[in-house]
């Protein structure tokens, strides 16, 4: 298998920067592991914050038998509101640099494929 189609594979389907590791840039591999995981984690960490926040709101209610479908979905609704959040952001920046972790696989492979076989 060629050195660009294995770097791009790890790279695209595995984690991004597992085919920058393989093919020996290891800056590179780790900058885009690090990106990636930071990326993945804040956008986690905002969803489990706001689910969190959903449920204690909810929570009282349901004690009270005060909830019905459309206070749940109020409330679902008015959390999920407000545009462009960090969640979104975060999702766009991972996507990002699994495309750029890719493309930069398959050129650093591609380099090591023209290089003359001893």
């Amino acid at each position: 298998m060629k050195e660009s189609t294995r770097g791009v594979l790890l790279s695209g389907l595995v984690y991004p920067g597992l085919g920058q590791l393989i093919l020996g840039q290891v800056f590179a591999g780790v900058l885009f592991i690090l990106l990636t995981t930071a990326g993945l984690f804040v956008f986690i960490y905002r969803i489990v914050q706001r689910s969190v926040r959903i449920i204690d709101e909810i929570l009282p209610l349901l004690a009270n038998n005060k909830i019905d479908v459309n206070t749940l979905n109020e409330r679902l609704s008015r959390d999920s509101a407000g545009g462009w959040g960090v969640e979104t952001i975060s999702l766009i920046a991972v996507a990002g640099c699994w495309l750029a972790a890719m493309v930069h696989a398959y050129f650093a492979g591609k380099k090591i494929d023209q290089q003359p076989t001893k």
